[in-house]
């Protein structure tokens, strides 16, 4: 099932009515013309993660660009991430963790505030460009349910990208222009993301992309209807 060089998919299908999904080819519709654009800053004083932030932003009109804080990913985040059609995180991470300044937010519970978790008020993509952050069947079984259980972020956002390895902060800024230019280009996200990493990573750097199927061939230009708020079918990729 391989859809690129050294990449592997693996999709979890939890009910049998969600295997009947399988045979729907999904509506697409094309995404509004004003995008908005969000960067976030996970450190002032661990390594630069402000220009590969900047890196990516820069290629469009963005709305948003903060130090990053734990209240813009769970509490507050209707009027931060899920205000943005796309968000982009850069700082240290672990799996289904990141780190916000000095602070670690575990991703498996920032759906449980009154804002929920991602894509119920705007996000379409987020990605995560942090060590470790997106786990893959290679690191762990369960690959899935930290994303979309009760608390999870999974509310309505189409693909979470990031990387199952450690993330090398001397290529960070050229993974993230690239992956921008890319993506304002009309590539496909995730196809964009694991790309400029293959093209400018140090070679030990592999990524992951998880997302709700039918999104799987989403572009920044023409991205499908979103997923519903409450569901727990994703599909995986990550680089080998």
């Amino acid at each position: 099932m391989d859809r690129k060089p050294l990449t592997s998919v693996r999709s979890k299908h939890l009910s049998n009515l969600l295997l009947l999904l399988t045979l729907i080819i999904p509506a697409r519709e094309v995404s509004a013309v004003d995008h908005w654009e969000g960067g976030y800053v996970g450190s002032k004083t661990e390594g630069d993660a402000t220009t590969p932030v900047w890196n990516f932003i820069k290629n469009f009109t963005w709305n948003q660009y903060y130090w990053a804080e734990t209240f813009q990913f769970d509490s507050y985040n209707n009027e931060r991430v899920d205000k943005m059609d796309f968000a982009y995180f850069v700082g240290h991470g672990s799996p289904w963790n990141i780190k916000c300044q000095s602070t670690w937010l575990d991703l498996s519970a920032a759906g449980a505030s009154a804002h929920k978790g991602w894509g119920n008020s705007n996000a379409e993509f987020v990605t995560l460009h942090a060590c470790n952050v997106v786990a893959s069947p290679l690191e762990v079984a369960d690959w899935y349910s930290a994303w979309t259980g009760n608390d999870g972020v999974f509310d309505g956002v189409h693909q979470v990208c990031g990387f199952r390895t450690g993330a090398s902060m001397s290529c960070d800024q050229d993974i993230s222009e690239y992956f921008g230019s890319r993506v304002k280009a009309g590539a496909a996200v995730w196809q964009a993301w694991f790309d400029a990493i293959s093209l400018y990573g140090d070679g030990s750097e592999r990524g992951a992309a998880v997302m709700y199927p039918p999104c799987d061939g989403d572009t920044y230009a023409v991205f499908s209807v979103d997923p519903p708020e409450e569901h727990n079918w994703l599909r995986i990729w990550y680089q080998l």
